[in-house]
Protein backbone atom coordinates (compact mmCIF):
# COMPACT_ATOMS: atom_id res chain seq x y z
CA UNK A 1 0.00 0.00 0.00
CA UNK A 2 2.79 1.88 0.33
CA UNK A 3 4.66 1.61 -2.33
CA UNK A 4 1.32 2.24 -4.91
CA UNK A 5 0.60 5.72 -2.44
CA UNK A 6 4.23 6.63 -3.55
CA UNK A 7 3.41 6.18 -6.87
CA UNK A 8 0.32 7.97 -6.77
CA UNK A 9 2.13 10.70 -5.39
CA UNK A 10 4.92 10.72 -7.70
CA UNK A 11 2.07 10.95 -10.84
CA UNK A 12 0.74 13.88 -8.95
CA UNK A 13 3.88 15.94 -8.72
CA UNK A 14 4.34 14.58 -12.35
CA UNK A 15 1.19 16.16 -13.64
CA UNK A 16 1.43 19.23 -11.48
CA UNK A 17 4.99 20.30 -13.17
CA UNK A 18 3.15 19.78 -16.31
CA UNK A 19 0.46 21.77 -15.58
CA UNK A 20 2.35 24.70 -14.79
CA UNK A 21 5.41 24.56 -17.76
CA UNK A 22 2.35 24.54 -20.03
CA UNK A 23 0.92 27.79 -18.14
CA UNK A 24 4.32 29.41 -18.64
CA UNK A 25 4.35 28.56 -22.19
CA UNK A 26 1.16 29.91 -22.59
CA UNK A 27 1.51 33.14 -20.92
CA UNK A 28 4.27 33.77 -22.22
CA UNK A 29 3.13 33.31 -25.16
CA UNK A 30 -0.04 35.45 -24.69
CA UNK A 31 2.03 38.21 -22.99
CA UNK A 32 4.22 38.46 -25.73
CA UNK A 33 1.79 38.62 -28.53
CA UNK A 34 0.03 41.23 -26.18
CA UNK A 35 3.25 43.33 -26.30
CA UNK A 36 3.55 42.90 -29.77
CA UNK A 37 -0.09 44.33 -30.63
CA UNK A 38 1.10 47.31 -28.05
CA UNK A 39 4.33 48.06 -30.04
CA UNK A 40 2.45 47.81 -33.53
CA UNK A 41 0.12 50.19 -31.92
CA UNK A 42 2.30 52.26 -30.54
CA UNK A 43 4.15 52.63 -34.27
CA UNK A 44 0.81 53.58 -35.98
CA UNK A 45 1.13 56.37 -33.52
CA UNK A 46 1.96 59.88 -35.88
CA UNK A 47 5.08 61.80 -34.00
CA UNK A 48 7.21 64.36 -35.27
CA UNK A 49 6.62 64.00 -38.86
CA UNK A 50 3.39 64.67 -38.98
CA UNK A 51 3.89 68.66 -37.97
CA UNK A 52 2.66 70.16 -41.34
CA UNK A 53 5.60 71.69 -42.86
CA UNK A 54 5.47 71.29 -46.42
CA UNK A 55 1.71 73.45 -46.91
CA UNK A 56 0.91 76.84 -46.90
CA UNK A 57 -0.68 77.12 -44.22
CA UNK A 58 -3.69 80.12 -43.59
CA UNK A 59 -5.40 80.49 -40.51
CA UNK A 60 -8.27 83.02 -38.61
CA UNK A 61 -10.88 83.30 -36.06
CA UNK A 62 -14.62 83.84 -36.93
CA UNK A 63 -17.61 84.58 -34.33
CA UNK A 64 -21.13 85.74 -34.85
CA UNK A 65 -21.87 87.80 -38.23
CA UNK A 66 -18.18 87.94 -39.89
CA UNK A 67 -19.29 84.70 -41.63
CA UNK A 68 -19.46 86.56 -45.22
CA UNK A 69 -16.32 88.50 -44.52
CA UNK A 70 -14.11 85.32 -43.90
CA UNK A 71 -15.29 83.86 -46.71
CA UNK A 72 -13.98 86.88 -49.02
CA UNK A 73 -10.91 86.28 -47.14
CA UNK A 74 -10.73 82.92 -48.40
CA UNK A 75 -12.16 83.77 -51.76
CA UNK A 76 -9.24 86.28 -52.66
CA UNK A 77 -6.45 83.81 -51.40
CA UNK A 78 -7.51 81.59 -53.82
CA UNK A 79 -8.49 84.22 -56.96
CA UNK A 80 -5.09 85.43 -56.42
CA UNK A 81 -2.75 82.17 -55.69
CA UNK A 82 -1.86 79.25 -58.03
CA UNK A 83 -0.41 77.07 -54.68
CA UNK A 84 -2.96 74.74 -53.21
CA UNK A 85 -3.57 76.60 -49.56
CA UNK A 86 -4.65 75.06 -46.41
CA UNK A 87 -6.93 76.63 -43.61
CA UNK A 88 -7.08 76.14 -40.17
CA UNK A 89 -10.16 78.33 -39.05
CA UNK A 90 -11.59 78.48 -35.38
CA UNK A 91 -14.55 79.46 -35.23
CA UNK A 92 -18.02 78.47 -32.71
CA UNK A 93 -20.61 75.51 -33.59
CA UNK A 94 -22.94 78.13 -34.90
CA UNK A 95 -21.01 78.50 -37.91
CA UNK A 96 -18.82 75.19 -38.13
CA UNK A 97 -21.76 74.01 -40.68
CA UNK A 98 -21.81 76.69 -42.75
CA UNK A 99 -17.95 76.66 -43.02
CA UNK A 100 -17.79 72.78 -43.88
CA UNK A 101 -20.53 72.88 -46.11
CA UNK A 102 -19.45 75.79 -48.65
CA UNK A 103 -15.76 75.16 -48.18
CA UNK A 104 -16.45 71.30 -49.23
CA UNK A 105 -18.39 72.96 -52.20
CA UNK A 106 -15.38 75.13 -52.84
CA UNK A 107 -13.03 72.25 -52.75
CA UNK A 108 -14.34 70.10 -55.59
CA UNK A 109 -15.28 72.95 -57.41
CA UNK A 110 -11.59 74.08 -57.56
CA UNK A 111 -10.07 70.64 -57.57
CA UNK A 112 -8.55 70.61 -54.30
CA UNK A 113 -6.91 73.30 -54.82
CA UNK A 114 -7.23 74.11 -50.95
CA UNK A 115 -8.00 72.28 -47.93
CA UNK A 116 -8.99 73.18 -44.38
CA UNK A 117 -9.51 71.73 -40.90
CA UNK A 118 -12.66 73.62 -38.51
CA UNK A 119 -10.98 73.88 -34.92
CA UNK A 120 -13.62 75.07 -31.99
CA UNK A 121 -13.16 78.19 -30.04
CA UNK A 122 -11.09 76.73 -26.86
CA UNK A 123 -9.85 79.23 -24.09
CA UNK A 124 -8.58 78.23 -20.70
CA UNK A 125 -11.33 77.98 -18.40
CA UNK A 126 -9.88 80.04 -15.51
CA UNK A 127 -10.79 83.70 -16.59
CA UNK A 128 -12.80 81.99 -19.61
CA UNK A 129 -15.23 85.30 -19.82
CA UNK A 130 -12.43 87.45 -19.57
CA UNK A 131 -10.93 86.13 -22.97
CA UNK A 132 -13.92 85.54 -24.84
CA UNK A 133 -14.79 89.34 -24.64
CA UNK A 134 -11.36 90.75 -24.49
CA UNK A 135 -11.55 92.49 -27.66
CA UNK A 136 -14.25 91.63 -30.49
CA UNK A 137 -15.91 88.45 -29.12
CA UNK A 138 -13.55 85.62 -29.99
CA UNK A 139 -10.39 87.55 -30.96
CA UNK A 140 -8.03 87.14 -28.56
CA UNK A 141 -8.39 82.76 -29.54
CA UNK A 142 -5.06 83.41 -31.66
CA UNK A 143 -2.96 83.71 -28.57
CA UNK A 144 -3.52 80.44 -27.65
CA UNK A 145 -2.76 79.04 -31.16
CA UNK A 146 0.28 77.57 -30.28
CA UNK A 147 -0.73 75.24 -27.71
CA UNK A 148 -3.89 74.39 -29.56
CA UNK A 149 -2.72 72.94 -33.17
CA UNK A 150 0.88 71.12 -32.71
CA UNK A 151 0.44 69.34 -35.48
CA UNK A 152 0.93 72.69 -37.77
CA UNK A 153 4.47 74.20 -37.60
CA UNK A 154 3.85 77.32 -39.11
CA UNK A 155 1.01 79.87 -40.15
CA UNK A 156 0.08 83.16 -41.35
CA UNK A 157 -2.67 84.68 -39.36
CA UNK A 158 -5.00 87.41 -40.68
CA UNK A 159 -7.94 89.18 -39.22
CA UNK A 160 -11.25 88.73 -41.28
CA UNK A 161 -11.43 91.76 -42.67
CA UNK A 162 -8.62 91.15 -44.95
CA UNK A 163 -8.36 90.80 -48.91
CA UNK A 164 -5.42 89.50 -50.27
CA UNK A 165 -5.00 91.28 -53.65
CA UNK A 166 -1.51 89.32 -54.65
CA UNK A 167 -0.10 85.73 -54.14
CA UNK A 168 -0.30 84.41 -50.60
CA UNK A 169 3.04 82.63 -51.88
CA UNK A 170 4.88 86.11 -51.45
CA UNK A 171 3.98 86.95 -47.73
CA UNK A 172 4.71 83.10 -46.96
CA UNK A 173 8.43 83.58 -48.40
CA UNK A 174 9.57 85.53 -45.30
CA UNK A 175 9.60 83.00 -43.05
CA UNK A 176 12.49 81.55 -44.97
CA UNK A 177 14.04 85.34 -44.29
CA UNK A 178 13.86 85.21 -39.95
CA UNK A 179 17.00 84.75 -38.19
CA UNK A 180 17.18 82.52 -35.48
CA UNK A 181 15.75 84.50 -33.07
CA UNK A 182 12.71 85.70 -34.78
CA UNK A 183 9.83 83.70 -34.28
CA UNK A 184 7.11 86.00 -35.79
CA UNK A 185 6.82 88.68 -38.77
CA UNK A 186 4.10 92.21 -38.47
CA UNK A 187 4.15 95.48 -39.56
CA UNK A 188 4.02 98.13 -37.42
CA UNK A 189 0.94 100.15 -36.19
CA UNK A 190 2.09 103.77 -37.94
CA UNK A 191 5.63 105.11 -38.86
CA UNK A 192 4.30 108.28 -38.06
CA UNK A 193 4.18 109.40 -34.45
CA UNK A 194 1.43 111.91 -35.23
CA UNK A 195 -0.63 108.99 -36.28
CA UNK A 196 0.07 106.06 -34.79
CA UNK A 197 -1.80 105.21 -31.46
CA UNK A 198 0.70 103.58 -29.61
CA UNK A 199 3.40 106.87 -29.06
CA UNK A 200 0.11 109.23 -27.73
CA UNK A 201 -2.33 106.93 -26.14
CA UNK A 202 -0.94 103.68 -24.99
CA UNK A 203 -0.62 103.51 -21.12
CA UNK A 204 1.54 99.90 -21.79
CA UNK A 205 4.86 98.90 -22.63
CA UNK A 206 4.72 98.35 -27.08
CA UNK A 207 7.11 97.67 -29.35
CA UNK A 208 10.01 100.11 -30.43
CA UNK A 209 8.78 103.27 -31.53
CA UNK A 210 5.24 102.91 -33.28
CA UNK A 211 4.22 99.57 -31.97
CA UNK A 212 2.78 96.89 -34.14
CA UNK A 213 -0.37 96.14 -35.94
CA UNK A 214 -1.15 92.41 -35.56
CA UNK A 215 -3.91 92.07 -38.23
CA UNK A 216 -1.76 90.03 -40.41
CA UNK A 217 1.01 87.91 -38.26
CA UNK A 218 3.75 85.33 -39.58
CA UNK A 219 3.92 82.42 -36.65
CA UNK A 220 6.18 80.03 -36.54
CA UNK A 221 4.42 78.39 -34.30
CA UNK A 222 6.87 75.24 -33.25
CA UNK A 223 9.43 77.91 -32.24
CA UNK A 224 7.07 79.77 -30.35
CA UNK A 225 6.16 76.57 -28.30
CA UNK A 226 10.10 76.68 -27.28
CA UNK A 227 9.71 80.26 -26.77
CA UNK A 228 6.56 79.24 -23.72
CA UNK A 229 4.41 81.85 -26.08
CA UNK A 230 1.20 80.82 -24.36
CA UNK A 231 2.79 81.20 -20.79
CA UNK A 232 3.31 84.46 -20.88
CA UNK A 233 -0.50 85.77 -22.39
CA UNK A 234 -2.37 85.45 -18.89
CA UNK A 235 -0.07 87.21 -16.62
CA UNK A 236 -0.19 89.87 -19.21
CA UNK A 237 -3.58 90.27 -19.41
CA UNK A 238 -4.32 89.89 -15.69
CA UNK A 239 -1.54 93.09 -15.20
CA UNK A 240 -2.74 95.12 -17.92
CA UNK A 241 -6.15 94.37 -18.60
CA UNK A 242 -7.55 98.26 -17.47
CA UNK A 243 -5.42 99.37 -20.39
CA UNK A 244 -5.51 97.27 -23.49
CA UNK A 245 -7.95 98.47 -25.44
CA UNK A 246 -6.83 96.42 -28.22
CA UNK A 247 -6.70 93.37 -26.51
CA UNK A 248 -4.92 90.37 -27.92
CA UNK A 249 -2.82 92.86 -29.95
CA UNK A 250 -1.96 94.90 -27.34
CA UNK A 251 -0.46 92.20 -25.28
CA UNK A 252 1.20 90.86 -28.21
CA UNK A 253 3.16 94.50 -28.66
CA UNK A 254 3.96 93.92 -24.73
CA UNK A 255 5.79 90.21 -25.51
CA UNK A 256 7.66 91.81 -28.39
CA UNK A 257 8.35 95.09 -26.00
CA UNK A 258 10.31 93.09 -24.36
CA UNK A 259 11.67 90.85 -26.89
CA UNK A 260 12.10 93.35 -29.95
CA UNK A 261 14.56 90.28 -31.55
CA UNK A 262 11.74 88.26 -32.19
CA UNK A 263 10.21 89.80 -34.75
CA UNK A 264 10.38 90.86 -38.21
CA UNK A 265 8.89 94.06 -39.23
CA UNK A 266 7.18 93.88 -42.84
CA UNK A 267 6.62 96.66 -45.32
CA UNK A 268 3.16 98.40 -44.61
CA UNK A 269 1.92 97.02 -48.15
CA UNK A 270 1.06 93.35 -46.80
CA UNK A 271 -0.99 95.36 -43.56
CA UNK A 272 -2.94 97.89 -45.44
CA UNK A 273 -5.01 100.13 -43.89
CA UNK A 274 -6.77 103.34 -44.33
CA UNK A 275 -3.88 105.01 -42.06
CA UNK A 276 -1.69 104.47 -44.84
CA UNK A 277 -3.81 106.41 -46.93
CA UNK A 278 -6.94 108.50 -45.21
CA UNK A 279 -4.04 111.72 -44.43
CA UNK A 280 -2.15 111.08 -47.62
CA UNK A 281 0.52 108.76 -48.85
CA UNK A 282 1.67 106.86 -45.41
CA UNK A 283 3.07 103.96 -47.14
CA UNK A 284 5.98 104.88 -50.04
CA UNK A 285 6.47 101.07 -50.59
CA UNK A 286 2.41 100.55 -51.47
CA UNK A 287 2.28 103.36 -54.01
CA UNK A 288 6.05 101.82 -55.73
CA UNK A 289 5.29 98.50 -55.73
CA UNK A 290 1.67 97.82 -55.24
CA UNK A 291 -0.61 96.73 -52.27
CA UNK A 292 -0.62 93.25 -51.70
CA UNK A 293 -3.20 92.93 -48.57
CA UNK A 294 -5.55 94.65 -48.04
CA UNK A 295 -6.65 95.27 -44.17
CA UNK A 296 -10.81 97.07 -43.69
CA UNK A 297 -9.84 97.77 -39.87
CA UNK A 298 -12.86 99.78 -38.09
CA UNK A 299 -15.03 98.37 -40.46
CA UNK A 300 -13.68 100.19 -43.21
CA UNK A 301 -15.08 97.50 -45.72
CA UNK A 302 -18.51 98.16 -44.80
CA UNK A 303 -19.27 101.86 -43.82
CA UNK A 304 -18.65 104.68 -46.41
CA UNK A 305 -15.93 106.44 -44.82
CA UNK A 306 -13.41 105.10 -46.79
CA UNK A 307 -15.09 104.22 -50.23
CA UNK A 308 -12.12 102.70 -51.94
CA UNK A 309 -11.91 100.16 -49.39
CA UNK A 310 -15.22 99.39 -49.82
CA UNK A 311 -15.27 99.21 -53.81
CA UNK A 312 -12.29 96.72 -53.61
CA UNK A 313 -14.29 94.56 -50.85
CA UNK A 314 -17.60 94.27 -53.23
CA UNK A 315 -15.98 93.72 -56.53
CA UNK A 316 -14.75 90.40 -54.42
CA UNK A 317 -17.99 89.58 -53.34
CA UNK A 318 -20.07 89.56 -56.29
CA UNK A 319 -17.13 87.37 -58.15
CA UNK A 320 -18.78 84.24 -58.28
CA UNK A 321 -15.50 81.13 -57.63
CA UNK A 322 -14.68 78.96 -60.41
CA UNK A 323 -15.73 80.92 -63.46
CA UNK A 324 -13.29 81.73 -66.05
CA UNK A 325 -13.74 85.39 -66.64
CA UNK A 326 -11.50 86.02 -64.04
CA UNK A 327 -10.65 89.45 -65.74
CA UNK A 328 -14.49 90.46 -64.83
CA UNK A 329 -13.10 91.08 -60.94
CA UNK A 330 -10.69 93.28 -62.56
CA UNK A 331 -13.17 95.28 -64.41
CA UNK A 332 -14.98 95.19 -61.12
CA UNK A 333 -12.53 96.45 -59.25
CA UNK A 334 -11.83 99.26 -61.43
CA UNK A 335 -15.26 100.57 -62.09
CA UNK A 336 -16.20 100.26 -58.43
CA UNK A 337 -12.91 102.71 -57.79
CA UNK A 338 -13.38 104.86 -60.11
CA UNK A 339 -16.92 105.06 -58.98
CA UNK A 340 -16.02 105.69 -55.67
CA UNK A 341 -16.76 109.07 -53.79
CA UNK A 342 -13.47 111.19 -53.68
CA UNK A 343 -11.09 110.35 -50.94
CA UNK A 344 -7.44 110.57 -50.24
CA UNK A 345 -7.10 106.66 -50.85
CA UNK A 346 -8.91 106.79 -53.40
CA UNK A 347 -6.72 109.23 -55.57
CA UNK A 348 -4.54 106.64 -55.05
CA UNK A 349 -6.62 104.06 -57.20
CA UNK A 350 -3.27 102.52 -58.62
CA UNK A 351 -1.97 101.04 -55.69
CA UNK A 352 -4.60 99.27 -55.21
CA UNK A 353 -5.11 97.62 -59.03
CA UNK A 354 -1.08 97.32 -59.54
CA UNK A 355 -0.92 93.79 -57.95
CA UNK A 356 -4.18 92.57 -58.98
CA UNK A 357 -3.30 93.14 -62.54
CA UNK A 358 0.00 92.00 -62.62
CA UNK A 359 -0.80 88.64 -60.53
CA UNK A 360 -4.17 87.93 -62.49
CA UNK A 361 -2.06 88.85 -65.76
CA UNK A 362 0.41 86.07 -64.85
CA UNK A 363 -2.33 83.56 -63.62
CA UNK A 364 -5.07 84.09 -66.55
CA UNK A 365 -5.46 85.67 -69.83
CA UNK A 366 -5.93 89.15 -68.72
CA UNK A 367 -7.46 91.31 -71.90
CA UNK A 368 -4.57 93.62 -73.12
CA UNK A 369 -7.24 97.26 -72.71
CA UNK A 370 -6.57 96.29 -68.76
CA UNK A 371 -3.14 96.18 -68.60
CA UNK A 372 -2.42 99.36 -70.48
CA UNK A 373 -4.81 100.82 -68.11
CA UNK A 374 -1.77 100.70 -65.10
CA UNK A 375 1.89 100.55 -65.69
CA UNK A 376 3.04 97.54 -63.88
CA UNK A 377 6.75 97.43 -64.64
Amino acid sequence: MRKFGSSKTFSLIIISALLVYLYHITSKTSNTESSRKHYSKLMTIPLENTILTDKIVLSFVVCDSRFNESLNLVKSVLLFTKTPVYFVIFTDDNLRHSFNETLSNWKILLKNKLNFELQKINFPEDHEDDWMNLFSKCAAQRLFIPKLIPHIDSMIYVDTDTLFLGPIDELWGFFSNFNSSQISAMTVEDDNPNVSWYPRFAKHPFYGKYGLNSGVMLMNLTRMRNFGWVDYVTPIMLKWKLFIPWGDQDIINIIFHYHTDAVLVLSCRYNYRADQCMYGDACADATARGVHLLHGSRRAFHNHKQPAFQAIYKAIDEYELGTDSTHSLLNSIEKYLSEAPSSNCGNLKDAFLRVPIKTLNELYSVPTRVQAEICIN
